[in-house]
């Protein structure tokens, strides 16, 4: 009898030593991403050269690589650095960078609490169910509104600058947070059901 207790109780402690150390380091990376967030905040109002990033091009032009391998190759976006971004764009950058760090602060605070839970042996909680829930609202968020509001920001720059070659507007929109926030939802109503058999668990003993 000795040998399978001391064996379950090393399991027990190694269970709980990761989720400690998952919990915290999921803890640590939300706040470290809050402070990249007010540092990226900072440096898109306080005046000054701004680069951005990916913006689309009305013509492809010719990056002129030159090697007997490569038979042709356009550029279809570039990497623009304006001495000062009009308000608009300010903003919607602001509100993009809002929206994404936010969905990993989410992430890790929901991950966090799962492993507390989970330590303490009782995971299906109706914060749990309401911490997917809006993990999943914010999948959505920064993945279709994130893009959007980036190619506003391009689209204000463009049109302040009065560039003939950069398009006025142009998005990508992926469709894979849509696909994972379905997922999140489909989780969620996992652990809504497992709160209730944990309830009438708990009920019988």
């Amino acid at each position: 009898m000795t040998t399978p207790m001391t064996g379950k109780r090393a399991a027990s402690i190694a269970e709980k030593t990761i989720l400690g150390v998952i919990a915290g380091a999921a803890s640590a990376i939300a706040v470290v991403d809050l402070v990249f967030l007010v540092q990226r905040i900072v440096d898109l109002v306080t005046p000054g050269p701004t680069t951005l990033l990916g913006v689309a091009l009305n013509e492809p032009l010719d990056p002129g690589i030159a090697s007997p391998a490569v038979t042709d190759a356009v550029a279809r976006t570039i990497d623009l650095t304006v001495a000062e971004l009009p308000g608009g764009a300010v903003t919607a950058l602001v509100a993009a960078a809002i929206v994404g760090s936010l969905l990993t602060a989410g992430i890790c605070v929901v991950v966090a609490w799962l492993c507390v839970r989970v330590f303490l042996g009782k995971p299906f909680v109706r914060s749990a169910t309401w911490g997917i829930g809006v993990v999943a609202i914010l999948v959505l968020l920064a993945g279709l509104g994130g893009p959007l509001l980036v190619g506003i920001a391009h689209a204000e720059t463009a049109l302040a600058l009065g560039i003939d070659e950069l398009a006025p507007f142009m998005v990508e929109v992926a469709l894979a947070p849509l696909g994972w926030a379905f997922a999140l939802i489909v989780v969620a109503a996992a652990f809504e059901i497992g709160q209730r058999l944990q309830r009438d668990t708990d009920g019988l003993v």
